[in-house]
């Protein structure tokens, strides 16, 4: 019975009423797939090992199935029994469907490689059906349908050109302009931007020179190419953005009080900066004075209950902007200003779609209709039993494809970045004529898009994992615990996440005030490049960003200044990898959790007890190291989420062999173990024992025990690991490569990230070189 279902399925111009109606709705299904899979996939998902292959699949398929079931619609003869009903829907699903293929791709940029030989045979094959065989009723919306079509793939083609080539030339104009002195005062203010001259928009629109010896693009403001313009009023600056009357209905301090309409320019200007990590381009700002002040004074703003909202808004932005400019085709869209054109070549196909829609009513929904003889000499027949039905819905569906692909582009921060530079220029103009008006409209579209567009895609979520739990044989279903034995970084696709807790942002910010509080001032600079920092500057903030061991557990003295030693010593300062660092910390972090939870009378036994933000908080006398509970043992859990995605400063296969060889002997140790309260007893006997003591288990049982005996006072404890594992993922954020954060741009977005956004416009470039861009094998896998 099957084999007979696939045969009907799969017959080639067979008198089925299902062949051809089938593959028609399949392959309009499955290119509807491939749009929202190539669309939503890079939002959602961090890992290309899933949608990678699932678009590869669908690819595969979308080219398959096209061209089975174009090759379905031969040419038929016209019949008394509805031949011609036949043929004219054959026309309306093959226009509609190549159509559909080639303009199924929004995850990428559009580009001339991406129309394959089969989409061009296939657009010629339906021009030609049309000028053969189409009724004159048919022939209007269906001509209209492919001159749209065919003017959005050449205009695309133009744009996307132009953009490409326009890109490398703006990183490297915007490069150049922040090798030049004018581009921050000394005296520059946080609070208000004045002296911040980080460029928003309108750098495209100055004429330019390039100037030797070093072959600088520099802009000249004195000049321009359009008559009765200004170029200084042409070029959007983020002080100029700030420099608005507090009477302003839209940017003043009245209507943004919080500042989230002026942000949004922030976010893009330093999005502008940040590119400039991934193509080699010097950060000639990095030792400014005023730059730090931007981030410590503005940016890192405590808000109401230690929320840290501007940071995390800021950053979430500008995230989404570095997302678009990897992963969509926004930075192709917007190149040349706000998508007119190509907002309105999809309002025209939507419009012919529609036209479409009402001219199909009239086909008969049924016939048949004689196809061209076999190879054996015999006739057969197509049968359509809904055939209107099946053109509506196709109809439908691209009409659908079209709406959304438009809103994507209208509703995005890209769109909101141009509606605030557009005000900016008007109110820089100063037209009286219309101007007051134009004012006004573009004041209630900017408050119309920042409703519905209210911030970036993070959730301000983080994943946890915990290596002890998850080396416990009784913690999971036996299925589970083997496939989290086999492959470690299985958690990140069963994430178990948490929101980001007030506690935990104020360590992680608090302890990044006080390192940029201690950035030290400028030496001088290298005689080789006027511009760069003095490499012993730069030695010094490494320094800086090392020193989370010594800023947790080592005292100054408020006297002479001196420091007492620590009670502890840095049991990880002869491991040269950044994974065996983060292991050994975090077995001690979690082993010490069990002991608290033992004290507090609330043993740990649950899936849940290593999430302190999803239990309830200790009572009496340990009530007080609550707050740093919670931040060390998030921290500590992201930090080994971290070592599972080898998203740190290791190299990937490291990592990953790291982390399964810990895990193997933790699972060891554990044998036979059924509640997570066995746990410290069992790792207990790894730090006595001599030669398991110097593995990394071992290293991490016994500094626990030296931590608990150390500090009685188990507030000083909490207090001191928090601050530990807050200065050491800022240190994992600056120091892991610009090209593993191009990676997980992907997605909902990684708290790493955004410290490292935070920390690069702070000064801090980390020991790995931001132009380093090759990736091992390990994340060759995500890439």
């Amino acid at each position: 019975m099957s084999s007979s279902i696939v045969i009907v399925l799969f017959l080639n111009d067979g008198s089925t009423p299902a062949a051809v109606e089938f593959w028609v709705s399949a392959t309009t299904l499955l290119l509807l797939a491939r749009f929202t899979v190539g669309s939503i996939g890079p939002r959602f998902f961090s890992s290309r090992r899933l949608v990678a292959p699932v678009l590869r699949l669908l690819h595969m398929l979308n080219s398959y199935s096209l061209s089975y079931t174009l090759g379905l619609m031969k040419p038929a003869a016209a019949s008394p029994t509805g031949g011609a009903a036949v043929s004219d829907l054959f026309q309306v699903w093959a226009v509609l469907i190549v159509i559909m293929q080639a303009s199924a791709r929004i995850g990428r940029p559009y580009r001339a490689k991406e129309m394959t030989l089969l989409d061009l045979l296939s657009s010629l094959w339906s021009a030609d059906q049309l000028r053969t065989q189409t009724r004159p009723r048919l022939a209007v919306p269906l001509w209209l349908i492919w001159s749209v079509h065919a003017l959005r793939v050449a205009w695309y083609h133009v744009s996307s050109s132009r953009a490409g080539e326009a890109t490398p030339g703006n990183i490297k104009l915007v490069s150049d302009y922040m090798l030049t002195s004018h581009h921050t005062d000394g005296d520059a203010s946080p609070a208000t931007m004045q002296g911040y001259r980080y460029i928003v928009a309108g750098e495209e629109e100055q004429a330019e020179e390039v100037r030797a010896p070093g072959f600088t693009r520099e802009m000249d403001l004195t000049t321009t190419g359009r008559p009765g313009s200004s170029n200084q009023r042409l070029l959007i600056t983020v002080d100029k953005v700030w420099n608005q009357e507090s009477s302003d209905r839209l940017l003043g301090a009245a209507a943004d009080g919080d500042g989230r309409f002026k942000d949004v320019c922030l976010s893009f200007a330093l999005y502008k900066l940040q590119r400039r990590r991934f193509f080699d381009f010097p950060i000639a700002e990095a030792a400014h004075p005023a730059t730090r002040r931007l981030v410590s004074e503005a940016l890192l703003e405590e808000g109401a209950n230690g929320s840290y909202d501007r940071a995390l808004r800021v950053t979430e932005v500008e995230l989404s902007f570095l997302h678009d400019f990897f992963y969509s085709a926004h930075p192709v869209v917007f190149a040349g200003g706000f998508p007119c054109v190509r907002l309105l070549l999809s309002a025209l196909m939507a419009a012919s779609v529609l036209y479409l829609f009402h001219a199909v009513g009239d086909i008969p929904s049924s016939g048949t209709a004689v196809a061209a003889a076999s190879r054996e000499g015999k006739q057969k027949h197509v049968t359509i039993t809904h055939g209107v039905l099946i053109a509506h819905c196709v109809i439908a569906v691209v009409l659908c494809r079209e709406l959304v692909e438009a809103a994507i582009y209208v509703f995005s921060q890209w769109t909101k970045v141009r509606i605030i530079c557009h005000y900016v220029k008007l109110k820089l103009q100063r037209r009286r004529r219309h101007g007051r008006i134009a004012m006004a409209v573009t004041e209630k579209l900017a408050r119309i898009m920042f409703r519905i567009i209210s911030r970036g895609r993070w959730d301000q979520r983080v994943i946890q994992y915990n290596l002890l739990t998850a080396a416990l044989p009784g913690s999971r279903h036996p299925a589970l615990a083997r496939l989290y034995a086999g492959w470690p970084g299985i958690r990140a696709f069963i994430p178990r996440k948490v929101k980001l807790q007030s506690e935990v942002k104020r360590a992680l910010f608090q302890s990044m005030k006080n390192l940029i509080d201690n950035i030290p001032s400028p030496v001088g600079v290298d005689h080789s490049d006027p511009w760069e920092p003095s490499s012993a500057w730069a030695q010094q903030m490494d320094s800086l960003l090392m020193s989370y061991f010594r800023n947790a557990f080592v005292d100054d003295d408020d006297a002479d200044g001196s420091s007492s030693p620590p009670l502890i010593e840095d049991a990880t300062a002869d491991l040269r990898g950044e994974t065996h660092k983060i292991l050994v910390w975090h077995i001690a972090t979690g082993l010490c959790h069990i002991k608290l939870l033992e004290e507090a009378g609330r043993p740990a036994a649950g899936v849940d007890d290593d999430l302190p933000a999803m239990t309830p908080p200790l009572t009496g006398d340990l009530a007080a190291a609550w707050p740093h509970l919670v931040a060390a043992v998030t921290l500590s859990n992201y930090c080994g989420y971290l070592a599972t995605q080898a998203l740190v400063p290791d190299n990937g296969l490291v990592a990953g062999n790291v982390l399964g060889a810990v895990l193997g002997e933790v699972r060891g140790a554990l044998v036979g173990c059924t509640a997570a309260g066995e746990i410290r007893g069992r790792l207990g006997s790894l730090a006595r024992d001599g030669s398991a003591g110097t593995t990394i288990a071992g290293m991490g049982a016994r500094l626990s025990e030296e931590l608990v005996s150390a500090y009685d006072d188990a507030g000083e404890l909490w207090g001191r690991l928090a601050r530990f594992w807050a200065g050491l993922l800022l240190h994992l954020s600056a120091s892991t490569r610009s090209a593993k954060h191009k990676i997980y741009l992907q997605g909902r977005g990684e708290l790493t990230t955004h410290l490292w956004l935070l920390l690069s416009h702070a000064g801090f470039l980390g020991k790995t070189s931001h132009g380093e861009q090759l990736l091992d094998p390990a994340d060759l896998n995500n890439a």
